[in-house]
């Protein structure tokens, strides 16, 4: 059997070492060697040291300061040229407000997301019909603009500065370029890092950090490693937060009273991208620029913004979710979607969010004009900019960095961009593409919640995606689902430790409410509500229990039929399940270890009842809704005459591992029973509901569900849900007529 979840592996002996040398507990040293401290950076980490690089080391930055000093002395004007998410929109902040305080006349533009990424020449052209600019500087974006460039130099004859983060295009803008790619300690700072070193060059750095709380957001939002200068900028602005506008956002946003990165990531970051995504980005901008007062209609406006994206998306995400093909998208290894309606703000975020479902590269496209614009986003082991640069002959055009690209192609390139994607993709290493589930430390008897929790905060600031990953395996004291359409998992396990499930996690409920054991990778924070340690669920594996014996059967008799299995060569069902994607299905655990013997099951790893999304699995028990759709072949290990509904598997009969699990007394008596109880009313509010009010004392809920599924068969019920059972008492059938009541009474089962 293949364990789901994996330790993060020590990559660096020395630096463990060195950390225990220093007194750390082992676990602890572990999982700072994991997130990159050593000796080197210890004391930036752990020590409130912040790491800070003198502006002038970035390539460029001499000239850039120069050039705003002259333009400044000489009284000029200056344009910037943002772009419209977090990044941009506070990057072109801090410049904007940096000038105005020091007297420089200054305007801000951006683009629209319908207009695209990037700096577009007839935008500036725009500008100095109404206005004259003695310099233009573009913040975020400028790097991969070489030709608007040189167009605009060309034909306005204004000098320009280019600051942006962004990866580096084979011709660079003939311009004062300023990129931490083309020289510096530390190449991964935001667009908005960028336009705080410049601040730092022209000021200091004591001047400087007035501007950090929005330098601090702009990393954030743009997903920055949590690393070297990056932390020391969050780090400063987090402990600098005092724009007034955005303290108000964050409060009516139910931020905490002293605002974290996860509160910057989770709360500010998606409203501020939202003005972009749905309206214009000038509402977020006139938010961000107004910062020694409030102006709660502008933060208000941003707040409805945000209401109509969430709205939006739940619109697209339907009928995106409807395009789906799990089958197509393992064979490709990506998934790739596009439509002529969707709105364009808000591909990104439909992007990360197949990215995360199926832990594939995205790609999600809409119609303008005569091209497709798209977003994309790619997993943690490919160089999504590679792919991207591997394929720019079919393209428009296209720029972003290792996890996200921005680009547009022709609509009848397309299909073209989709086969060149699949031809790249494929020549990278199937391994790359392995879902993999990491966590950090095994909660137990060498460390508690409390330690962790207390290692969490010393290494603040922190991301939600950075947070330190617990490994559980315990079993449940109570467990119930809440919110909406009982969405949400709460549970208490046996050590104390309460943890929640959101979404998917509700359908856990009734299989783990009495005592079930479990596996689980969560995080640990303190409600917010009972200042309790809880855990926040980032998987769960259910564990083979004596509390599921009753649920095997039963989860069986609700989905089977009656048919004779198909054989098959023992020789050719193991070549089956030596394929990429093939699941192996089974009725109950005992006949999965029964299996384990006689074929080659140790690559693949164990759902019980629930679909963790891996490409080889051991299904036991599969609820209803389960993804079979995306395997190249199911295989039904059956024990008895009783088979499962499962798509295009192919049935191998084996001698069933326990019995019981197929045998239950079926009798006229007991179908009488369940009609009687039926009778007494023609609607009941749910199925459970007739069998705990009239039948617990005369027959197993087993031999209910089977009656049920006999009179279904008959037409004398009908059941519309698992709510709603109705009966037609003006039906008359003979119960020898019903396939499902034969194969029970005869014992063929």
């Amino acid at each position: 059997m293949r364990s789901k979840y994996i330790k993060r592996s020590i990559s660096d002996e020395n630096s463990v070492k060195y950390l225990t040398d220093r007194g750390l507990p082992q676990f602890v040293a572990e999982i700072l060697s994991s997130r990159g401290v050593n000796e080197s950076n210890y004391d930036a980490f752990l020590k409130d040291e912040a790491v800070f690089h003198s502006p002038f080391e970035m390539a460029n930055m001499q000239a850039a300061v120069e050039t705003v000093n002259y333009v400044a002395e000489c009284g000029g004007k200056i344009l910037i040229y943002g772009d419209y998410d977090a990044d941009g929109l506070t990057a072109s902040s801090i410049l904007s407000l940096y000038f105005s305080d020091n007297g420089i006349e200054n305007d801000v533009i951006v683009p629209t997301r319908d207009e695209g990424y990037g700096l577009h020449a007839e935008n500036v052209f725009r500008a100095f019909e109404n206005d004259f600019y003695d310099l233009l500087i573009t913040v975020d974006c400028g790097i991969s603009n070489a030709e608007d460039i040189n167009k605009i130099v060309s034909e306005l004859g204004v000098e320009v500065i280019v600051t942006d983060h962004h990866e580096l295009p084979e011709i660079l803008p003939d311009c004062i370029c300023v990129n931490p790619k083309l020289g510096y300690p530390f190449p991964y700072l935001a667009g908005a890092g960028v336009a705080w070193k410049l601040v730092e060059a022209l000021a200091g750095r004591t001047v400087a950090a007035k501007y950090a709380d929005l330098a601090c957001i702009g990393t954030i939002g743009d997903i920055m490693p949590m690393q070297d200068e990056n932390r020391a900028i969050v780090k400063l602005g987090l402990d600098n937060m005092h724009h007034k506008s955005v303290c108000k956002l964050a409060e009516l946003s139910n931020c905490s009273s002293k605002i974290t990165a996860t509160d910057v990531a989770m709360r500010l970051a998606p409203k501020i991208n939202a003005a972009g995504r749905v309206g214009s980005p000038q509402a977020a901008l006139d938010v961000l620029l107004c910062r020694d007062k409030v102006d709660l209609r502008k933060v208000n406006a941003l707040l409805e913004l945000n209401e109509k994206r969430k709205r939006t998306l739940e619109e697209i995400t339907a009928s995106s979710d409807a395009m789906c093909d799990f089958g197509r998208i393992s064979r490709e290894k990506m998934v790739f979607l596009y439509s002529d309606e969707w709105q364009h703000g808000l591909l990104g975020i439909i992007a990360s969010r197949y990215k995360e479902k199926y832990r594939l590269p995205a790609v999600v496209m809409k119609l303008d004009g005569d091209c497709y614009v798209g977003s994309a986003r790619g997993i943690d082991t490919i160089n999504l900019f590679e792919v991207f640069s591997r394929c720019k002959d079919c393209l428009v055009k296209f720029g972003g960095h290792k996890a996200s690209v921005g680009f547009s192609v022709a609509k009848d390139r397309v299909e073209e961009l989709r086969r060149r994607l699949i031809e790249v993709l494929g020549s990278f290493d199937a391994s790359l593409f392995a879902k993999q589930l990491y966590y950090d430390v095994d909660l137990g008897d060498s460390c508690n919640a409390a330690d962790i929790l207390e290692l969490t905060d010393r290494l603040q600031p922190m991301l939600p995606q950075d947070k330190i990953v617990c490994r559980i395996a315990d079993s449940v004291r109570f467990a119930n689902s809440f919110g909406k359409d009982d969405a949400h998992l709460s549970a208490t396990l046996a050590s104390g430790l309460e943890v929640k499930g959101f979404f998917k996690y509700g359908a856990y409920a009734p299989f783990i409410r009495n005592g079930a054991n479990m596996e689980l990778l969560c995080t640990l924070e303190t409600d917010g509500y009972t200042h309790n340690v809880c855990g926040i669920i980032e998987d769960m594996t259910l564990c083979n229990s004596v509390n599921f014996d009753e649920l095997y059967k039963l989860n069986l008799l609700k989905n089977f039929e009656v048919s004779q299995p198909v054989l098959q060569d023992a020789q050719s069902v193991c070549d089956i399940l030596r394929g990429d994607r093939v699941a192996a299905v089974f009725d109950d655990y005992e006949t999965y270890l029964q299996c384990c013997r006689d074929y080659p099951l140790d690559d693949f790893v164990v759902d019980v009842f629930f679909d963790s999304g891996f490409d080889k699995v051991a299904v036991v028990s599969p609820v209803e809704g389960y993804g079979f759709e995306r395997f190249d072949d199911v295989i039904y290990f059956v024990g008895g005459k009783l088979t499962r509904r499962l798509p295009n598997a192919r049935i191998v009969k084996v001698a069933p591992a326990r019995n019981e699990l197929y045998e239950l007394e079926m009798s006229r008596d007991v179908c009488t029973a369940v009609y009687s109880a039926l009778r007494g009313k023609s609607k009941y509010d749910s199925v459970r509901s007739v069998y705990d009010k009239y039948l617990t004392a005369k027959l197993s809920y087993a031999q209910y569900i089977v009656a049920l599924r006999v009179f279904e068969e008959l037409k004398l019920v009908r059941i519309a849900d698992k709510f709603t059972v109705e009966l037609d008492s003006s039906v008359k059938r003979d119960l020898s007529d019903s396939k499902v009541f034969s194969a029970f009474q005869n014992g063929e089962q």
